[in-house]
């Protein structure tokens, strides 16, 4: 029940629903709409995503020679190279299209710079830059009269710049077409029925032939075996096939590739640097000044016979220890790796030897044992034996008091 109080308050509506309103969110979190600004100086532009596809369908980047890096060259760094037309790969035909195109942009880049040329020298031969214009111009007049669009014709066009797409288009239509008409079956009942129907071609079956060419095979085993023999040759000019150049390309491999061996001979070769010299000159200047402060303080620095002595015969001890020294860490580690089972051989061992101790005590106490039984046993018998005579006197005794 609600307290009694709060009743009849004023500012309070008991026939209304109950509203409960919060304050609002701070400025940094509220949710604020910025207009755009309408004005003609700034040009939106308005891209269709259909149009740019085709616009770049088949355009490639000729991303083989790219190298956006910021080394130091002679060769100067070159981007991406944008051209009107599609290059053939390496090994693949040129298409009639394709070299139609190559055509038009290469006499469209000469007539830009010729016309370039003209400009700046307009002192020199004017009549023969002329001439040269004209000619361009009337190439491109020639290759312009060509009209292959109409020549060709759509169809013819679309193959020649796009086979696989063309082939694909027409393994579709072929595709739908069998699937549109139903495979005739009959029934045959004679033996040569069955043999013609065995040989003829079976209607709405899509049959592909693969053709192999054995002679073009061996010509493309030939070509690659004589690529082969061409790149051993070039090597061996390069190497040399005598045996001190063998012997020494041999020893540089020392069981690794031929490009490992000269990527180690490159940087060997880039240790030849001038400012790879002045440091190895440095260097050296510094250890021949040591070498020197060495020797002088030791014309200085006289010594007993048996300081000598010692001296000679640490310094043969070092050097038969030379071959050992490799091995030591070895050792060392081993050792180290083998402490705890060191340690747990020493604690098995210290237990062991108070086991011995233990036993050997026990052994002892049965020995005390086993005289302190044999007395009491001789004790015993004895004691019985006296028993048994003073019995046998006692019957004796009773025996005489009953006559």
């Amino acid at each position: 029940m609600a307290d009694p109080k709060y009743a009849d308050l004023p500012g309070i509506a008991y026939d209304q629903v109950d509203v409960y309103e919060t304050t609002d969110l701070p400025e940094s979190e509220q949710f604020q709409l910025y207009p755009e600004d309408e004005t003609d100086s700034i040009e939106k532009l308005h891209t269709s995503a259909t149009e740019a596809f085709i616009k770049f369908k088949n355009k490639r980047f000729l991303s083989k020679e790219v190298d956006f890096s910021d080394r130091i060259s002679l060769k100067p760094r070159t981007g991406y190279k944008f051209g009107d037309w599609e290059l053939p790969g390496e090994g693949e035909k040129e298409t009639p299209i394709q070299k139609y195109q190559r055509l038009q942009c290469e006499i469209k880049e000469l007539y830009e710079e010729v016309n370039d040329l003209k400009e700046k020298s307009k002192e020199e031969k004017v009549k023969s830059v002329a001439d040269i214009i004209s000619q361009v111009q009337l190439l491109g007049k020639h290759l312009d009269s060509l009209k292959l669009e109409e020549c060709l014709g759509a169809d013819l066009i679309a193959t020649l710049s796009d086979p696989q797409g063309t082939r694909m288009k027409q393994l579709i239509s072929q595709i739908e077409a069998f699937k549109q008409t139903s495979i005739l079956t009959s029934e045959t009942d004679s033996k040569s029925q069955n043999a013609k129907d065995d040989k003829a071609t079976e209607p709405g079956v899509l049959k592909y032939q693969m053709m192999y060419l054995p002679e073009k095979a061996r010509m493309q085993e030939a070509a690659r075996i004589a690529l082969l023999e061409q790149r051993l040759c070039n090597l061996e000019s390069v190497i040399g096939t005598t045996s001190d150049k063998l012997s020494k390309f041999s020893q540089n491999l020392k069981g690794q590739g031929v490009m490992e061996a000269l990527q180690e001979l490159g940087a060997k070769a880039a240790l030849l640097d001038t400012y790879q010299l002045d440091i190895i000159e440095s260097r050296l200047a510094a250890l021949i000044h040591r070498m020197d402060n060495v020797a002088q303080k030791k014309t200085a620095l006289t010594l007993d016979s048996e300081q000598e002595q010692k001296i000679s015969e640490m310094y043969d001890i070092m050097k038969q220890t030379e071959t050992i020294s490799q091995i030591l860490p070895q050792t060392v580690n081993r050792m180290l790796a083998l402490n705890t089972i060191h340690q747990q051989a020493a604690t098995f061992n210290k237990s062991l030897t108070r086991l011995e101790e233990l036993q050997s005590q026990i052994t002892s106490d049965l020995e005390s044992n086993k005289s302190l039984l044999k007395g009491v046993q001789e004790s015993f018998a004895s004691n019985l034996e006296i028993i048994k005579s003073n019995i046998e006197s006692l019957d004796e005794r009773i025996k005489k008091l009953n006559v």
